[in-house]
């Protein structure tokens, strides 16, 4: 991982945790150790769009995520992702998605075709809730979700810099962060982040992003299946039972704990721990 892919990491973990708040471009640029006079362009080249833009789309993306599995108020979603007036967010939100958030809210969450065309017992669902600590984690950021070819090129890399920095463990765990929603995000844009475990945050040196994933109560499923079937499976686990039994999400990422090993272990048998936090 070099300067600039550490410094990226550094400034969009940082919008993730703000997206509620006015970003300032002086804070922004600080943060990525860059000159401010040429932060956008190189923010620009490595996004493929603005960082404007990106933000925007973020907080919009985030409302309809909202829209679909809480029941908060159209107003408290506005101000959540960072609208200062309701106006202006429903402007926004219609300008992007072509409908108002009241139309959305009205739809909920819609089953597509193909979710109808795989059986619930197909996919091996066990659920419990459990309390777990945060979670210290290095990390590295890809485009696409998991299974596909970029994010697998991904893992490959952050796992050969782990052992070549000696950082692996018996005790190393693997996960991932899809933050956005295929159904929602261009392709090309989503979010994945490669995650593996460490003890001590401090002892690393400066060849990894950093972060923790955030401790609390959860709503876990083990799933038994391949990777590719993973949107289907979050489709069922929240029209059955996020929605169904009214379960209050907090304001945090989804995360998915991969179990065994993907190289040595026949697709249909891979275990994927999926944790969606709730208040």
């Amino acid at each position: 991982m070099n300067n600039y892919q550490r410094s990226f990491d550094k400034v969009l973990t940082y919008i993730d945790n703000k997206l509620d708040e006015k970003q300032d471009l002086d804070t922004l640029a600080a943060i990525a150790n860059l000159s401010k006079f040429h932060f956008h362009k190189i923010m620009k080249a490595y996004l493929n769009e603005t960082l404007g833009n990106y933000i925007n789309r973020l907080r919009l993306e985030s409302a309809i995520k909202l829209l679909r599995y809480s029941n908060q108020p159209i107003y408290q979603i506005a101000y959540q992702v960072g609208f200062e007036t309701v106006s202006a967010f429903n402007k926004s939100f219609k300008k992007r998605f072509g409908v108002s958030p009241t139309s959305i809210r009205k739809q909920k969450i819609q089953a597509s075709p193909e979710v109808k065309k795989i059986k619930m017992s197909e996919f091996q669902l066990v659920k419990t809730i459990k309390n777990i600590n945060d979670i210290e984690v290095v990390f590295q950021q890809s485009r696409g979700t998991i299974g596909d070819e970029e994010t697998k090129r991904n893992w490959e890399t952050l796992f050969s810099n782990a052992q070549a920095q000696q950082i692996l463990s018996p005790e190393s765990k693997f996960y991932g962060i899809s933050w956005d929603d295929p159904e929602i995000t261009p392709f090309e844009k989503i979010r994945y982040d490669a995650c593996i475990s460490i003890k001590d945050s401090q002892a690393l040196n400066d060849k990894f992003s950093k972060k923790k994933i955030v401790g609390g109560k959860y709503l876990c499923f083990l799933y038994k299946g391949e990777y590719q079937n993973l949107g289907f499976v979050y489709n069922q686990i929240f029209r059955e039972w996020v929605i169904k039994e009214d379960y209050n999400l907090r304001d945090v990422p989804i995360f998915e704990q991969y179990i065994n090993n993907k190289e040595v272990t026949p697709a249909e048998d891979l275990l994927t721990e999926i944790f969606i936090p709730i208040k």
